[in-house]
């Protein structure tokens, strides 16, 4: 997979492209990156699959730090490269296999392209999640003073 970003995936809206993407099961989905500093990443993510239901599922970690559940999904999954040099995530979805997926920003920085490659009974599965800018995060990271 490739590895080389020219700038850290910033926080807002983005939404799959599925013309442009290649999954493992068809879905549509939204993504906010909330938080995506060097030692952080917080996401939310509401996919809806091929038989329309809706899922909601977040996801708050640290990069070089321990595993930990995405909400709604029982996956568990942990940051294994730095901010800078794009989103390098490694885990396991339950029932599929294990998985490490590298999400780098394009060079217009406005899509967000995710490689994957998933280790299953039937052997090796790749995907791409690749995603377009759509807004900038609604949402306001410091509490104003009152």
């Amino acid at each position: 997979m490739p590895t080389d970003v020219r700038a850290r995936i910033p926080a807002g809206i983005w939404t799959l492209n599925t013309a442009r993407s290649k999954l493992l099961s068809p879905k549509t989905m939204t993504l906010w990156i909330i938080h995506n500093t060097a030692d952080e990443l917080k996401w939310v993510a509401v996919e809806t699959n091929s038989q329309h239901q809706t899922s909601i599922n977040s996801w708050q970690g640290r990069y070089g730090g321990d595993a930990a559940v995405v909400t709604g999904t029982g996956i568990k999954a942990r940051l294994t490269s730095t901010a800078m040099e794009g989103i390098r995530t490694e885990g396991e979805f339950p029932g599929l296999g294990r998985f490490v997926e590298f999400c780098r920003l394009s060079e217009d920085g406005r899509r967000m392209i995710c490689d994957g490659e998933v280790t299953t009974e039937e052997g090796l599965q790749k995907y791409r999640e690749d995603f377009d800018w759509f807004s900038d995060s609604p949402h306001a990271l410091s509490v104003p003073e009152q």
